[in-house]
């Protein structure tokens, strides 16, 4: 079997850029031949125009509603690989949707992975105000540009929405993509209320590759670990302020493994308030290499997200070393995290309900360890890069047959009847 994936890297790397690895890694592994075409949104010098670097970016937002380019180009790679199946992760924002055209035009069926909320919502987070916003589901998005809900900027807001908008009208959703991937229920359901087909979105959840070694109990360590991007949604100060009000230096330390544009902030907000090294680190961005360590000299990660997470691969990357995780009652997250079996809840942006969640965890006399072997199974039940592929090859099947195509041998084990939740 062949499949042709593609994906539009972010300037910053991020959980999409390693789950894309990840799942060509699965899909490898099992003989699937995967041809990766990559792009980015950086300007090749000779690209760059005399207006400047903002300008330029400009440009490049306001083609990212439809790109000739790309379609001709997904054509031609359709054409000359002949892949069974075409696979777009991410397109914003130089590949654009214009890749499901060219795909269609080369007669070869298509997936899209929803891995944010970019065709709901101009900022891609159902976020405003450091609350859940929903109310440009199913809408024109006029609000978010109202509001300057990208980037904080009328013009970028305009070029994003004029991508949602310009999609619908050419129903590109509808007449060239043949099944779409979500990463949780939650995310499906915000999909469907916005008039995605019903019957082509599954839900299919990211993987980790388990650990080379299983650590010890989770009660062995007495730190919290925080990992991800350190941006305003993600809700660190609510943890740094529930670190400090429930003095929980008294019972362990914490560990902030992340870097982006809040980290000084960050850095500076906890100095003022005294939680300094050892209490609280900021050990900045790891190497992938590093995760599972990291992780496994915790005794829980936590996800103090105010925004929908679609999905939360700090939670599965916990479950698959055996650590239970405290995350916010909100989105993918608290789908996940089965209340007072994998892990706790505590109520968004409220720093006293998170530091009580925190204080139970290093405190519980057997809680930790309790809660990481429910972990545990759960993520051998669900999360594993064989769970990952089987989702995977039944959607490819789905798809495959949408278009009316010979399914490969290697596809018709999976019947696309299974769910490929």
């Amino acid at each position: 079997m062949k499949v042709l994936m593609f994906h539009n890297r972010y300037r910053q790397l991020g959980g999409e850029d390693l789950s894309t690895e990840q799942e060509t890694e699965a899909l490898r592994s099992q003989g699937v031949e995967v041809i990766r075409a990559d792009f980015d949104n950086e300007l090749p010098a000779e690209g760059a125009s005399s207006l400047g670097a903002p300008l330029d970016t400009l440009r490049i937002g306001w083609q990212s509603a439809w790109s000739p380019r790309s379609h001709d180009q997904a054509r031609d790679l359709c054409e000359q690989h002949r892949p069974d199946v075409a696979h777009v992760q991410n397109f914003w924002m130089r590949l654009t949707p214009s890749v499901h055209a060219g795909c269609h035009a080369a007669g070869v069926p298509t997936v899209q992975a929803l891995r944010n909320y970019r065709l709901l919502c101009a900022n891609a987070l159902l976020l405003r105000d450091g609350r859940p916003c929903e109310d440009c589901i199913g809408k024109v998005p006029w609000r978010g540009v109202v509001r300057r809900c990208y980037r904080d900027s009328c013009l970028a807001s305009v070029a994003v929405t004029r991508m949602i908008v310009e999609n619908r009208w050419r129903k590109t959703w509808e007449t060239q993509v043949d099944a779409f991937l979500t990463l949780s229920e939650h995310a499906r359901s915000r999909f469907m209320r916005a008039g995605f087909p019903r019957d082509r979105v599954f839900v299919k959840p990211n993987c980790v590759p388990a650990p080379r070694e299983m650590p010890g109990p989770a009660s062995a360590s007495n730190q919290i670990l925080y990992l991800g991007r350190l941006s305003k949604e993600k809700g660190v100060d609510v943890l740094l302020r529930a670190w400090k009000d429930a003095g929980l230096g008294h019972h362990g330390r914490l560990m902030i493994a992340g870097d982006g544009d809040e980290r000084p902030a960050l850095e500076a907000a906890a100095s003022t308030v005294g939680l300094r090294p050892p209490e609280v680190v900021f050990c900045g961005r790891r190497p992938a290499a590093e995760i599972p360590s990291l992780i496994q000299a915790a005794r829980a990660v936590v996800l103090p997200s105010l925004a929908y997470e679609t999905f939360g691969r700090p939670v599965v990357e916990a479950f698959a070393s055996g650590r239970p995780a405290v995350v916010s009652n909100l989105g993918a997250p608290a789908e996940i995290v089965e209340h007072g079996r994998t892990g706790l809840h505590f109520a968004s942006g409220d720093a006293v309900s998170l530091g009580a969640a925190l204080t139970k965890v290093l405190t519980g006399p057997g809680l930790a360890d309790e809660l990481g072997e429910q972990a545990r199974r759960r993520y051998l039940s669900d999360y594993t890069p064989e769970r990952n592929f089987d989702a995977l090859m039944r959607t490819y099947r789905f798809a495959i047959e949408r278009r009316r195509r010979p399914v490969p041998e290697q596809l018709r084990a999976f019947h696309p009847s299974q769910s490929a939740a």
